[in-house]
């Protein structure tokens, strides 16, 4: 038996204590940073927060009491019908999720009654999970169609907010969830569709053999498919949080304005009465140490984040201005690995950043990550940009049989021959878009 030293070099990333905290800040939405404060502050003497509730009418008295007779104005109490108003957003009864998805279904349009009545009917049969609880033929004899048109509504349904809504099983549940993420690896599908047993085993080295794909490439998969979505647990009808837009951009003249709607977070500072205090006591030092650079880790988390946020929204302004002017039609091909070599950030900061996050604009309220697509590469190796691919879709529509048309999954069909890979359900988002009814109703509606 020989024994021998050998050495390697291997450059590994090791993230640091504030990066780490940075990013989990990023990664926030609103509602989740907010009460991420508040946890802190409770653990943390020397931070100080002072609640957005309070911080407004302190500021409002401050603005009467600086009133005089002559710089009186009733514009000052004036409902400013236009503006963003946080707060009383905020106060707003919160509404159950079947109220919730019902409120969706009029961005549809285009949906005939018997669309509605089986949309619906769907919505109505959601379990405590926001499973499915009710077959698909059993909906279709209820509201006497075929069982192709409750699936097209089902796969309609199943691209409503939250992300997994409408599943009929844990698999499909993962599947919308990959299906929604610009980010997914590309054999998560597969995996899940086929082995979900072995991504449950962690088993490696049978998967990377059955799939010809490194070791490195399917541990990151199962790693991604591990930490996807729980299902949703307890009552369906628990209150929601409000959407919140963190960022909000405007046309002003000829430029754009872009504004960090931060009003509504607390105000988050260091007690400098606990800190002389804690900073003179002998027996504290390694406490007061610990304790002022976690309050220094949030505070520059928080301000780190708003530039990532600020520094995303300007390129996206610039990128995609037509799609400010216009709206979501005018929106040009764009992935998150784009927008972060641009900025000269990782893909997953840029993921963090955009996560359950949204943006306001003149013509709606979208999520950041709607505006991202994952490039869809023709044969060529060109992507093609989401508006090609709706005219080639209508495309298809206007020159199919009539007594006989095209079904989403046909289309599907057709646009994978043609070298564009895109799933059944954004064929039929894509669809409902451009306001084109299901082959049911271009039959009989």
């Amino acid at each position: 038996m020989q024994i021998a030293i050998k050495t390697s070099q291997k450059i590994m990333q090791v993230l640091s204590p504030q990066l780490v905290q940075h990013l989990e800040i990023l990664q926030y939405s609103t509602n989740e940073l907010e009460q991420y404060i508040y946890d802190k502050a409770n653990e943390n003497p020397l931070l100080v927060v002072t609640d957005a509730m309070v911080k407004m009418q302190y500021e409002e008295i401050m603005q009467l009491a600086s009133y005089s007779d002559k710089s009186y104005s009733t514009q000052y109490y004036g409902p400013e019908n236009d503006s963003f108003n946080p707060i009383e957003m905020k106060l707003a009864v919160k509404e159950s999720y079947e109220q919730f998805l019902l409120e969706q279904v009029p961005m549809h349009k285009n949906l005939s009654s018997i669309d509605l009545k089986i949309l619906t009917f769907l919505i109505q049969s959601l379990d405590e999970r926001l499973f499915l609880d009710v077959d698909v033929e059993v909906v279709a004899d209820k509201c006497k169609t075929t069982v192709l048109h409750v699936e097209a509504l089902l796969d309609l349904l199943q691209t409503f907010e939250p992300v997994g809504v409408g599943a009929r099983n844990y698999k499909e549940f993962l599947l919308i969830q990959v299906d929604s993420d610009v980010l997914a690896p590309k054999l998560a599908s597969r995996f899940i569709e086929t082995d979900l047993e072995l991504v449950a085993a962690q088993a490696i080295k049978q998967l990377s053999k059955k799939y010809k794909t490194s070791p490195h490439d399917v541990k990151k998969t199962v790693n991604y498919i591990k930490n996807l979505k729980p299902v949703m647990t307890g009552d369906k009808f628990d209150e929601i949080p409000y959407i919140m837009p963190e960022v909000e951009v405007e046309r002003l003249g000829e430029e754009w304005l872009i504004k960090l709607n931060r009003g509504y977070l607390p105000i988050v500072t260091i007690d400098k009465h606990y800190v002389e205090m804690l900073k003179n006591d002998p027996n504290c030092k390694t406490y007061f140490k610990d304790t002022m650079k976690d309050a220094l880790l949030l505070l520059q988390g928080i301000e780190q984040r708003d530039k990532t946020l600020y520094a995303l929204a300007r390129l996206l302004v610039e990128v995609q201005e037509d799609f400010f002017h216009k709206g979501k039609e005018a929106l040009k091909p764009m992935r998150l690995k784009d927008v972060a070599d641009i900025l000269n950030l990782h893909a997953s900061t840029i993921s963090r950043a955009v996560r359950g996050k949204y943006i306001k604009t003149s013509h709606g309220v979208y999520a950041f990550q709607s505006l991202f697509t994952k490039g869809v590469m023709n044969i060529s190796g060109k992507m093609d940009s989401i508006m090609y691919i709706k005219k080639r879709l209508k495309q298809l529509i206007e020159g199919e049989d009539r007594e006989k048309p095209l079904t989403d999954q046909q289309l599907t069909n057709t646009l994978s021959a043609e070298g564009i890979q895109i799933s059944r359900r954004t064929v039929a988002k894509y669809r409902e878009e451009m306001n084109i009814m299901s082959s049911f109703n271009r039959v009989f509606g």
